[in-house]
């Protein structure tokens, strides 16, 4: 039998899996890691550490699987985007073995000047909205503020292309489509890097990675990197590519009318692309897929804080559900979500605005604050937990409206992270959004991602279309509840015009100056 491994770094630790060809799992190990705070807004995160923790879940799986590593056919890595790290021409890490993390806002005003000088350039050459998340106002910041480490600088590089490298495919530095769109230097029509962004930064394409498909073989697995990890030497190494896109292969979303949404620490929805869409607003990411091979886009949009509301509520006002799961009853999130179910859909007219840290899709407005409206004196713990739900799910509405606004028909969506542990939870989604959902059995869909992004440059299937019919496997459908579809539409229409109310209004500045003295 054949097997791939599959590897996620992300931002607060690293899983790697084997599967065999149909998405079963055969071994898993993890380890966490941190970022460094070294100033407010500045986040650092030191590459050896995160290169370590590679090596260690690498001989750990191998070790606790039964599996051959010679039966290991290949491997893929999907890394979270825009953490970057600036190497000398011996390949060493300057800035102290530190890579600036994609949360890191110290190039804010970086972010502004391109909003001065490009304005609706930048994103229609590369379909990113200015933000201090991608790379290349980092890298303005290091031009103005660590001249001395640019001048020294050989290549700017993502984890991807450094840690296939340090696996063994080291003739070259190559970054996948994915991971390189989020560059911001990349045109998101030609795929290539954009000249006019290039000159207008004064950024030399020789320091940049070359540009390939996810998908593609670009080396193997040598004796150095097979001594620290178990690998067989020799084991192919494939083109991964950034951490959501691969949840979107992992969740089988490659065809246009999908979408998947991941509700864990954080929310993204994805829809997919067969060609690039761009939102008019110029609000909504179009970045590239993950697709093997291939060139293929995809629409994306951010929520700052998913699943974690729902985690805020229990650890604070719903906290009767550490009190039970304390005294040794049930686990406190099934005891809020059993009052979840007991609650009527519209939670009796109370609405969760859930920017506990902020607005990103489709409203980038980071003076959002959360809230509950509409509180009465007949609003109990129950009916709170379920409007948090509600709330998250308008918000991710949201999103997917501002997705068909831009054309995408979207007939189905594939829902990921913590939220799937709640059925409660897919319903509610399923009924807010009005389509058929799809909760999966593998709800770490990065990993699988890069696993089957492994099987398909292995050659193991003949197209991504197979790759994913046999490893994706869905674990349950929900569809919607169209006697729900009323009370849902006035909870969202009501979401839209409190967020509007409170932010034209002027409420969340006066608020955000509050909190602030």
């Amino acid at each position: 039998m054949q097997y791939v491994i599959g590897i996620d770094t992300g931002t607060t630790g690293v899983k790697a899996k084997i599967y065999d060809l149909e998405g079963r799992i055969h071994g898993e190990s993890y380890r966490e890691y941190g970022c460094e705070y070294p100033r407010p807004g500045w986040i650092d995160q030191d590459i050896t550490m995160l290169d370590r923790a590679n090596d260690q879940v690498l001989s750990e799986v191998i070790a606790r699987s039964p599996v051959d590593p010679a039966d290991i056919v290949s491997i893929a890595v999907s890394t979270q985007r825009a953490l970057h790290l600036y190497l000398d021409a011996e390949g060493n890490i300057l800035r102290d073995g530190k890579g600036i993390s994609w949360q890191d806002s110290r190039c804010e005003e970086q972010v502004q000047w391109i909003r001065e000088t490009l304005g609706d350039r930048f994103y229609d050459l590369t379909g990113l909205p200015p933000s201090t998340v991608w790379v290349a106002p980092e890298i303005l910041w290091v031009q103005r503020h660590e001249p001395d480490v640019y001048a020294r600088t050989a290549k700017i590089v993502t984890t991807q292309e450094y840690f296939l490298h340090r696996l063994g495919a080291s003739d070259a530095w190559r970054v996948d489509y994915s991971n390189g769109s989020l560059f911001g230097l990349m045109n998101i029509e030609t795929f290539e890097w954009d000249d006019e962004l290039l000159d207008a930064f004064g950024i030399d394409v020789g320091l940049l990675p070359e540009l390939v498909p996810s998908g593609v073989a670009v080396g193997s697995v040598d004796e150095a990197a097979a001594a620290r990890t178990g690998l067989r030497a020799g084991t192919p190494i494939v083109t991964g590519g950034g951490d959501q896109q691969c949840a979107a292969v992992g969740a089988g979303v490659i065809a246009e009318g999908l979408a998947e949404v991941t509700l864990g620490t954080a929310g993204v929805s994805i829809a997919h692309l067969d060609s690039p869409r761009f939102d008019p607003d110029r609000k909504i990411a179009c970045s590239a897929s993950a697709i093997a091979g291939e060139r293929r886009w995809i629409s994306e949009g951010l929520q700052a804080a998913a699943a974690s509301s729902y985690r805020w509520y229990r650890d604070t006002i719903g906290y009767i559900g550490r009190e039970v799961e304390n005294l040794g009853g049930a686990n406190a999130y099934d005891v809020l979500n059993e009052m979840v179910l007991n609650t009527a859909p519209g939670s009796s007219g109370l609405l969760f605005m859930p920017y506990l840290a902020g607005s990103v899709a489709p409203n980038f407005d980071s003076q959002a604050r959360g809230a509950f409206l509409g509180l009465t004196i007949s609003h109990d713990t129950g009916t709170m937990a379920r409007s948090v739900m509600e709330g998250v799910a308008f918000e991710t509405r949201d999103i997917l409206e501002a997705f068909t606004r831009m054309g995408s028909e979207l007939r189905e969506i594939r829902l990921s992270g913590g939220a799937t542990k709640s059925e409660a939870w897919c319903q509610i989604q399923t009924d807010v959004y009005k389509r058929p959902t799809v909760a999966l059995e593998e709800g770490e869909c990065a990993v699988l991602g890069s696993a089957i992004l492994a099987a398909v440059g292995a050659g193991a299937f003949d197209t991504m279309a197979d790759a994913v019919a046999a490893m994706v496997r869905v674990k349950r459908t929900f569809e919607p509840d169209a006697s729900n579809g009323d009370v849902y539409d006035a909870g969202f229409r009501a979401f839209r015009a409190s967020y509007e109310a409170l932010s034209g209004g002027g409420a969340y500045a006066a608020l955000a100056d509050y909190q602030n003295r």
